[in-house]
């Protein structure tokens, strides 16, 4: 494998996007520093892909500052996935436990930590550390440009984020940085409430996600909202009210 002097920071890094997003750096020859919670799965993962984990809760700013000690051995980051995300109920729960009246002040705090709080820390670490040319993904979800009854809660942090990439686009193009939302629908990942998994469900994989996550690092377009509604069709804009651009890959 040929090393690129590319890094990549990819928060959620052990699972889902994450996991497919690493494994589809490494084949590139990039390096990656994956962060996680999951230290099991993360390290039987860093291991496999000749990666580097990191513990890291991306709700809590000491970890963040243990992550940017991390970073700085290292060099600047050229890729930051921002990618850890949760809804507000385990996904053992029943879709009934997913709304709003029945969302516990716990599962609210703990998602939105991990959502936003995840989204912005990370943010506030690692862009100082950024130089120019670098990319920025941070996934959202559909439901964040559009309406999510079984997790009205999960809806609101999701178009928060949608908000901020839009909104700082322009401050970090003059800084020569890009930064895209990626909004998929149904991923097979462990966030899935298990009552939607039946036999009618169709769910995409998560190493098709990591292939748009790879698309939109590459694209000169930046502070988009990139939908990803089925399998085998490509991400495509959903302009915020204003976005006069058309934008194409």
């Amino acid at each position: 494998m040929n090393t690129t002097d590319n890094l990549w920071v990819i928060t959620g890094a052990a699972s889902g996007i994450g996991a497919a997003t690493t494994k589809l750096a490494r084949a590139r020859g990039d390096r990656v520093l994956m962060l996680d919670v999951d230290e099991q799965a993360g390290n039987a993962l860093a291991a496999a892909t000749g990666s580097h984990f990191v513990r890291c809760d991306v709700a809590s700013e000491l970890s963040w500052e243990t992550v940017c000690e991390q970073v700085r051995s290292a060099g600047s980051p050229t890729h930051l996935l921002l990618n850890a995300g949760v809804q507000v109920a385990p996904p053992s729960a029943p879709l009934d436990a997913y709304q709003f009246e029945a969302a516990t002040l716990e599962g609210y705090r703990r998602m939105m930590g991990i959502n936003v709080d995840g989204v912005v820390l990370g943010l506030r670490a690692l862009l100082p550390l950024m130089q120019p040319g670098g990319a920025i993904v941070v996934t959202a979800s559909l439901a964040g440009i559009t309406p999510y009854e079984v997790d009205p809660l999960y809806a609101m942090s999701k178009h928060a984020v949608v908000g901020l990439v839009r909104s700082l686009a322009g401050t970090l193009q003059r800084r020569g940085l890009r930064i895209n939302a990626l909004c998929p629908g149904g991923i097979d990942t462990n966030i899935i409430p298990e009552a939607q998994r039946t036999a009618n469900a169709a769910f995409m994989a998560p190493a098709e996600i990591a292939e748009e996550v790879l698309n939109l690092m590459t694209t000169d377009i930046t502070g988009k909202s990139w939908a990803k509604v089925a399998a085998g069709k490509p991400a495509f804009v959903v302009r915020a009210p204003g976005d006069r651009e058309a934008p194409t890959r």
